[in-house]
């Protein structure tokens, strides 16, 4: 095989995995995007003055916090949250998780 042709092989298959690489990243955004909704969608129930709309809520809210669509920082998001609506404390929203999805260090001394 000449060299033109394996190089045109290997820019093909560059192209393909590419292709393959934007769309997987595209199916996961919407993915998340879809998760945030649906999320919005039980907080804004389990404050309703309405035990059945409120329980339906949080049962809702628990099946789509633990979809594999959303990220670690955003499920520690969500329990925060969750603890938040649940304690009617303040105290939750000051706790530091340690650490960012990306493995850097996020740790800093509290000012207080």
């Amino acid at each position: 095989m000449p060299a033109q042709a394996w190089i045109t092989l290997i820019v093909g298959l560059l192209a393909v995995v590419g292709v393959v690489g934007t769309v997987s990243q595209r199916t996961r955004a919407d993915n998340r995007s879809q998760s945030w909704q649906r999320i919005t969608w039980c907080l804004e129930r389990t404050v309703s003055e309405n035990d059945d709309e409120a329980a339906l809520g949080w049962r809702v809210f628990g099946t789509v916090a633990t979809t594999p669509f959303i990220a670690k920082t955003d499920r520690r998001t969500l329990r925060v949250i969750a603890d938040h609506i649940v304690t009617g404390s303040d105290d939750v929203l000051a706790e530091s998780g340690g650490s960012s999805d990306n493995g850097t260090d996020t740790d800093t001394e509290d000012p207080r």
